[in-house]
């Protein structure tokens, strides 16, 4: 894994959602080196328990979870605290991509993601409104079917 510090970013406060601990570790410590504070939770109800506590600016959630569905609850988080979303899923059939996308999702990247895929979404939403509509987001990546 390198890091590009040639690209700086906005520090945002971000909940990683991830079931894989080796994954989610990685994720957490490289999101760190550039800068962000990262709360993690491997699963649903973490999620839910840490969003109760925190602020977040930016959610990056496994669709998949042990304890529940990724876009379910992305749609509770939403309800608790206005923040944008990165669905990361091994799923993206065109159907379900729009799914991810209702569900409120500003950008969804397929696994295995790529260190430099999710530096650049987390890059692009930082520059965004956050009180903007994130259905209106631009693609950031362009999802395999």
């Amino acid at each position: 894994m390198t890091l590009d510090r040639k690209t700086p970013q906005k520090a945002m406060t971000i909940l990683l959602v991830e079931d894989h601990i080796d994954t989610l570790t990685t994720f957490a410590k490289f999101l760190r080196t550039l800068g962000h504070v990262v709360h993690t939770a491997d699963g649903y109800q973490a999620a839910m328990d840490l969003a109760k506590k925190e602020r977040f600016d930016l959610a990056v959630c496994d669709i998949n979870l042990w304890d529940g569905d990724g876009c379910d609850l992305f749609g509770d988080l939403q309800k608790l605290q206005p923040m944008r979303g990165i669905a990361v899923t091994g799923y993206t059939l065109e159907d379900e991509t729009h799914h991810y996308r209702d569900s409120g999702f500003s950008v969804v990247l397929r696994k295995p993601v790529q260190i430099s895929q999710i530096t650049s979404a987390i890059s692009q939403l930082s520059c965004t409104d956050h009180t903007t509509d994130p259905s209106t987001d631009q693609a950031i990546g362009e999802p395999r079917a």
